[in-house]
């Protein structure tokens, strides 16, 4: 069995340390690309959303790299990536290739006993939780980056430090190298030469695939962060792993308090992330300055949110960007420099 993954932020570093623990073939998946994208634009329906085009075309080029089995997140619910697997499948038998799909709407721990072919419980669990604390080490990292970064006299520096951070935590072989390459990056980031100016904050919301991978969102964030912003990222890699595959606690407070907050103008769960989207408007109100929403063109729970979140009482500013194939960069930039100058002015009055 040689298994292939689609890509989502740095969730394939997780991936790959709990492949070595437990000896699974894991095919090196390419990072996505412009060439990802037009694969899966090539072959998924014309009105599919941008997550769907994206990881269709992470298969093909995991297939094209000698995969015989694929692992995609899967489920049921409102949104329709519940669904996205059994399409994805569709296209890809028809497209002539041959494999066996993996998803998770089974339980992780099925899916793990299944891939190593019914490895025991006491060899599954410590390797799960050697992926997750590589995980939660570089959001904890990527929390850092997003502070120093805004106020960073070399705002690259920061960026590269990051990088580099990624890299080492993804060659850590054991707890020992994995914190001492937690504490090396820390200090490197908290030493940095910094302005004493106040940041911007500006909360990051939005559906979890766009708002944490970067080549979705063309690194929004790096850009706010060039710009002087302190990002707040309302969900990251580790937090939707913890809470959708093992019920993590902290994340799900952190959800339920936003979905709390959200309660005078949504009553139930809009599917995907829009319930949260929503919540955290109402519940940033007065730490936040404004919120940059990012969505996939046609995301559903998404569209419900952003037209709630002008209906509030809240009159915190929103930047809504909506992504698809056909998005620029440079038209993106311009929308968020003009959104940041304007937070500047608001807050200078």
């Amino acid at each position: 069995m040689r298994l292939g993954l689609t890509q989502l932020g740095n969730i394939d570093v997780a991936v790959r340390a709990i492949a070595r623990k437990l000896g699974i073939d894991l095919v090196r998946t390419p990072p996505t690309t412009k060439r990802t994208l037009s694969l899966g634009v090539k072959y998924s329906p014309e009105m599919a959303c941008l997550p769907f085009k994206i990881q269709l075309g992470n298969m093909i080029e995991a297939l094209e790299q000698g995969a015989d089995t694929l692992l995609m997140p899967g489920g049921a619910g409102p949104c329709r990536f519940g669904y996205y697997h059994t399409v994805h499948e569709r296209i890809l038998r028809d497209l002539g290739y041959k494999f066996q799909m993996v998803t998770q709407d089974r339980g992780i721990m099925h899916i793990v006993k299944e891939l190593t072919d019914g490895a025991p419980i006491g060899k599954l669990i410590p390797a799960l939780h050697f992926g997750i604390a590589k995980l939660k080490a570089i959001d904890n990292l990527e929390r850092m980056v997003h502070k120093i970064r805004s106020i960073a006299r070399d705002k690259g520096e920061a960026t590269r430090t990051y990088g580099t951070a990624i890299k080492v935590i993804d060659g850590a072989g054991d707890y020992r190298a994995l914190n001492r390459a937690k504490r090396q990056y820390q200090q490197k980031l908290m030493g940095l030469a910094t302005v004493t100016s106040p940041p911007l904050i500006v909360g990051l919301t939005g559906e979890i695939f766009v708002v944490a991978d970067p080549f979705t969102n063309m690194d929004v964030e790096a850009e706010l962060g060039n710009l002087g912003v302190w990002v707040r990222r309302s969900i990251f890699i580790s937090d939707f792993v913890t809470l959708h595959l093992f019920g993590g606690l902290v994340a799900l407070r952190e959800k339920n308090k936003a979905h709390r907050a959200a309660m005078p103008y949504v009553t139930r769960h809009l599917g995907g992330d829009g319930w949260q989207s929503v919540g955290e408007n109402v519940l940033h109100d007065r730490d936040w300055d404004g919120v940059v929403h990012l969505e996939p063109l046609g995301c559903m729970p998404e569209i419900t949110a952003r037209n709630i979140m002008p209906s509030t009482k809240e009159k915190l500013p929103v930047l809504n960007i909506i992504y698809d194939e056909h998005t620029g960069r440079t038209g993106m930039i311009s929308r968020v420099e003009a959104f940041v100058d304007m937070l500047h002015r608001k807050k200078q009055r």
